[in-house]
Parts: structure tokens; C-alpha cells; sequence
């Protein structure tokens, strides 16, 4: 019960604060990026952008490659669906009532 009577942020914080939390988050991205800088620098780039395109490439006709299977076992799934129905009213309706 109490906290629903609780101020939110959004209710409390003043334009000073808000800026105060948006440059701390911008100073924790910079950091992010040095880090990364410093690495790339250590071990070079992970992937050059040519290496990266045929990554993209790859994985998304792999991607295809297993929707267009999945799209196939869904319509097998359904036919046989259809099928168990056809025979599950047949026997219903049929002389073995």
C-alpha cells in the first residue's frame, strides 16, 4: 500500500538531475568505446566490413534456409491434421457407430 503513495523518478527528478543521469550515461558509453578502441588496437578489428557483409550474408541464407524447412514441416503438420480429422469424422458418421 505505501508504495503506491511513492513519488516516481519521473515525478521527483528536476531538469538538473535528468541532465546529471544523461551525462552519467553518455560518460559510461564513452568508456564502453575505449575499451573496445583499446582492444581493436591490441588485436585489431574483429571484422572488416567485407568480412562482416559475407557474415550477414551467410547467416541470413542460412536463416531462409530454415524458415523455408520450417514452413514445409508446418504444412506437413497440417495436412496430417486434416487427415486425422477426415478419418475421426468418418468413423464418427460411419457404420462403426
Amino acid at each position: 500500500m505505501m508504495n503506491d503513495m511513492m513519488p516516481t523518478i519521473e515525478e521527483t527528478a528536476t531538469p538538473d538531475i535528468l541532465a546529471q543521469i544523461e551525462h552519467e550515461e553518455w560518460e559510461r558509453g564513452n568508456e564502453e568505446r575505449e575499451r573496445w578502441e583499446e582492444v581493436e588496437a591490441l588485436h585489431g578489428p574483429l571484422m572488416t566490413s567485407a568480412d562482416w557483409a559475407q557474415h550477414q550474408r551467410d547467416l541470413n541464407a542460412h536463416l531462409d534456409s530454415f524458415h523455408a524447412r520450417w514452413c514445409d514441416k508446418q504444412d506437413e503438420l497440417e495436412e496430417q491434421a486434416a487427415e486425422e480429422a477426415e478419418a475421426q469424422e468418418w468413423f464418427a458418421e460411419g457404420t462403426c457407430k
